[in-house]
């Protein structure tokens, strides 16, 4: 994966390369047979396929804001067997090629608290677990955070309370409901779906508007409406929140920005010769 910045007018909207894992293919496509999902996408003979950690930083005049975070830097064993990732390429190190520390990041949207999108919202110092972003405040859905702190069965094992507690604990944490202005054209959005907390992050430009969806459409192929992982906890609410995001954003020509896929994260929202939605790379 290459790292991709897109400027729009004062924006400048950079998809991070905080690194790789593994994912079930099953997991990723739901009641998608894998006779279909495995000419889309290559997989290993644990029945696992490639993903991209993509977090969004978006930098408008002094503001510096990170949207998701990936891994992060603490890992198990058991998490390195099951993902299969290099623990070296997170976050911290992706933002450092662009001059960047921890230090110089003022807000950290979480979309949801899932490992891959909040583990690196926390790190290790000393014995002692603190915010890997120690000037921001983490912005959280509230709904998202009650969830998180009280998963069901079927959703424990997304989910590290080290990753988000110490941030409420050090003061940090702001949380936000179903909408919030970020500021500086900067908007998040509850979609449900995914989690019931899950929300997308929109960009109000001078040259038009881009959205990350985040885990609503986590790769090209999840465009198509059908197309739903067998981990979204609410999977009609999906669709129906798909349905109304891929309309607008064809209808208005939305850069979409995606969190997980390994051809391209940057693009926008087109429809086939069959009249399917579909994702087209932009020129970058």
């Amino acid at each position: 994966m290459r790292q991709v910045t897109v400027t729009m007018g004062a924006h400048e909207l950079t998809s991070l390369d905080a690194g790789e894992f593994l994912y079930d293919g099953g997991a990723m496509f739901g009641a998608v047979p894998k006779v279909i999902w495995e000419s889309l996408v290559p997989v290993d003979e644990q029945n696992r396929i490639q993903l991209t950690l993509s977090p969004l930083l978006i930098r408008v005049g002094s503001r510096r804001i990170l949207v998701d975070v990936g891994f992060g830097e603490r890992h198990t064993k058991r998490e390195l067997k099951i993902f299969g990732f290099d623990p070296a390429r997170n976050v911290e190190q992706a933002l450092g090629t662009l001059g960047l520390a921890p230090e110089d990041v003022d807000t950290v949207v979480l979309t949801h608290l899932h490992v891959d999108h909040a583990g690196g919202a926390t790190r290790e110092r000393g014995g002692t677990i603190e915010p890997a972003f120690p000037n921001a405040r983490y912005l959280v859905n509230e709904r998202e955070w009650n969830d998180a702190l009280a998963p069901d069965a079927r959703s424990a094992a997304a989910y590290r309370a080290d990753d988000f507690v110490p941030l409420e604990e050090a003061g940090r944490l702001e949380f936000v409901g179903d909408t919030h202005d970020v500021g500086d054209g900067v908007s998040m959005v509850r979609t449900g779906g995914h989690t019931a907390g899950h929300m997308m992050v929109l960009v109000a430009t001078d040259s038009g508007t881009a959205v990350y969806p985040a885990d609503l459409i986590p790769s090209r192929h999840h465009v198509r409406v059908p197309y739903i992982a067998g981990v979204d906890t609410f999977p009609l609410d999906v669709i129906g929140e798909k349905k109304r995001l891929l309309e607008e954003a064809h209808r208005e020509r939305w850069l979409t920005i995606l969190d997980h896929d390994p051809s391209g994260n940057v693009g926008r929202i087109v429809k086939d010769d069959r009249g399917r939605y579909a994702f087209r790379d932009e020129d970058v």
